[in-house]
């Protein structure tokens, strides 16, 4: 005979607080289905299932005579789902795979983590910005996926700016590109925004975005990590350290950062060498947050013994071998009002020695340039 059982009507208030509390997405594990609209069209839709833990019925999956009609319309058995997992949870065939604690749990996790980040506040929201330009002729892709995880707990705003340089070869036009962006989107709507900056681009672009955003702001610098195929970052990681050249007050310095190679000295100008050196120099040197503030406090260190010896006229002709969160905070970490002009040098892809690429920063005094601007203006293709 056919099952004449009637499942009990959920409450409308139970039904909502379900939506609350699930965010509108279903609670089986690794699924996280958005349930009001169509997973293909994108179309408005409710696709949503309420599923029972405990069945209503005692002949149900995971049910019994006592629980089953005390807990049928209570919400700590309910899980809102999408048809494909209401159908897992309620077929017979799965119920010792699927048992109730374990259904509780991802009902409980599911929750628990809803309730965490709609809970946060609007200090913990990072207007992303995406720096992409084509390295080894290859066009580089950031996931948002991946960008979200890396976020946590903090969590992106809706708009975020993209800068994509993969079809600039001028190094002039892509300074006016990020120009025009950071003006545009950052500089007028500004007051208490977090940024997180997500790079994947040449070592030029990144410094002088860095340069763009200045100290000002507040940023969250993220390193894509090859080894994990992520932007999560991690524990440790080697220290930095500083060589500073014996030499009295010069004209001409250079700046050597060293951290994912070592800089050939035959390859550069043969003025006096700071460097800032990892302790082991590695495309996997850079692993935490912690390393890139201990290097913006070495590379200040350095521009102000720089400035202190040889006085705010030197040029500092600055080589970098690291990774995007660092030439960002070279550029960043610049105090434009006190620091001497800084060149940035660079290897063109048919080039052994290094090149004058751009001037990343000029002296400021009295609004106007240092004299030879001509030459410094030289800025090179990439």
């Amino acid at each position: 005979m056919p099952d004449l059982e009637k499942r009990p009507s959920i409450p409308v208030q139970v039904q909502r607080e379900l939506w609350g509390r699930s965010a509108g997405r279903c609670e089986f594990r690794g699924c996280n289905e958005c349930l009001y609209k169509d997973p293909v069209t994108q179309q408005p839709r409710n696709i949503a299932h309420i599923a029972h833990i405990i069945s209503w019925k005692s002949t149900g999956p995971r049910g019994n005579p006592v629980d089953s009609p005390r807990l049928a319309k209570d919400i700590s058995n309910l899980m809102l789902t999408c048809p494909i997992h209401n159908n897992l949870i309620d077929d017979l065939k799965y119920e010792e795979e699927y048992p109730v604690d374990r259904l509780r749990k991802m009902k409980k996790d599911h929750e628990d983590r809803i309730l965490q980040l709609s809970g946060l506040g609007q200090e913990y929201s990072l207007r992303v910005v995406e720096l992409v330009s084509k390295l080894q002729d290859q066009v580089p892709a950031i996931d948002p996926k991946d960008e979200m995880d890396a976020l946590l707990p903090f969590y992106p705003m809706r708009e975020k700016v993209c800068i994509d340089l993969c079809n600039t070869e001028s190094i002039r036009d892509a300074k006016r590109i990020i120009d025009q962006r950071v003006s545009l989107h950052l500089d007028g709507d500004d007051q208490g925004k977090s940024y997180a900056v997500f790079i994947m681009a040449k070592i030029p672009y990144s410094c002088y975005l860095g340069y763009a955003f200045g100290d000002k702001r507040k940023v969250k610098t993220f390193q894509h990590f090859r080894d994990t195929d992520d932007w999560k970052w991690k524990n440790g990681g080697g220290h930095v350290g500083i060589i500073t050249p014996e030499t009295k007050k010069c004209s001409d310095v250079n700046l050597l950062v060293n951290l994912s190679g070592i800089i050939a000295k035959e390859l550069i100008p043969s003025y006096p060498s700071y460097i800032i050196q990892a302790e082991t120099p590695s495309v996997y040197f850079l692993q935490s947050e912690e390393q890139v503030v201990e290097f913006r406090m070495r590379y200040r260190e350095v521009l102000d013994q720089i400035r202190n010896i040889h006085s705010e006229e030197v040029k500092i002709h600055l080589f970098v071998a690291a990774p995007n969160p660092i030439t960002f905070e070279i550029g960043r970490s610049i105090i434009k009002n006190i620091d001497p002009t800084i060149i940035l040098y660079d290897k063109t892809a048919d080039d052994v020695r290094y090149k004058k690429i751009m001037v990343l920063h000029y002296r400021i005094r009295d609004g106007k340039k240092p004299e030879g601007q001509g030459v410094l203006d030289n800025e090179k293709d990439m």
